[in-house]
């Protein structure tokens, strides 16, 4: 069944303190390849948005002429962009007055404190450079997932872009019977979470997704970081 997309106030950004951080999943289980293994790293202080970029903070990028300036976009998000002569995400008609999306046939507002979706990492990008933020780090994302509940980081509400190239964790990424092998290093983005669609038991804050840096198809969406 179709579910109704949540709606989430707006809330303050979080900040973590320096730390040593696992990373990664332990051994135990079938284990997907791209979670292969656990590791401990290093993590400098940052402050995370508590929840994803809604559609009232994405439409202000569009609105003070975003599709319209290079400067906010890396030179293959700029191509992608005149290529696909896009001027919204994905299926949006008019982001003035409120965001007008065409879905299945029909069109529909959608509510501005709702998380923005179909959204590219390109796109995504291009928002942090305007924002003067930048996209969390994979490490920076799982451990305010795993840490952060209490003090109101929410996740779920859509797959979200973080930075970096889809890469294998330091003695994992072996191939296994049912999964695909991972891509070529620096071809794909990488994509933590759910989407609001995902059933409750397929929610993991390790789960890792590769994808191409212009897929929007998906429930994809973002959240920053302060530089």
């Amino acid at each position: 069944p179709w579910l109704p997309r949540p709606a989430r106030a707006p809330r303050e950004p979080l900040w973590f303190g320096a730390q040593r951080f696992r990373l990664g999943s332990e051994p135990g289980g079938l284990v997907p390849p791209n979670e292969r293994w656990s590791h401990e790293l290093p993590l400098l202080e940052f402050e995370i948005d508590a929840q994803a970029v809604s559609w009232a903070r994405y439409a202000e990028f569009a609105g003070d002429g975003g599709y319209d300036d290079a400067q906010w976009w890396t030179p293959e998000g700029w191509a992608w962009l005149q290529a696909d002569s896009r001027r919204a995400p994905r299926y949006v008609e008019q982001m003035r007055q409120g965001v007008l999306v065409h879905r299945h046939g029909q069109m529909q507002r959608v509510g501005a404190t709702q998380a923005a979706v179909h959204v590219s990492r390109h796109e995504a990008q291009a928002w942090c450079r305007w924002a003067g933020r930048r996209l969390p780090t994979e490490p920076e994302w799982e451990l305010a997932a795993l840490g952060g509940a209490s003090r109101g980081f929410v996740w779920g509400d859509v797959f979200e872009w973080t930075g970096g190239s889809a890469r294998a964790w330091p003695g994992g990424g072996d191939s296994l019977p049912g999964f695909e092998p991972l891509p070529a290093p620096g071809r794909c983005g990488v994509l933590r979470g759910a989407s609001w669609m995902t059933r409750p038991r397929c929610k993991h804050p390790r789960a890792r997704r590769f994808e191409p840096l212009h897929a929007d198809a998906l429930f994809c969406g973002f959240r920053s970081c302060a530089l």
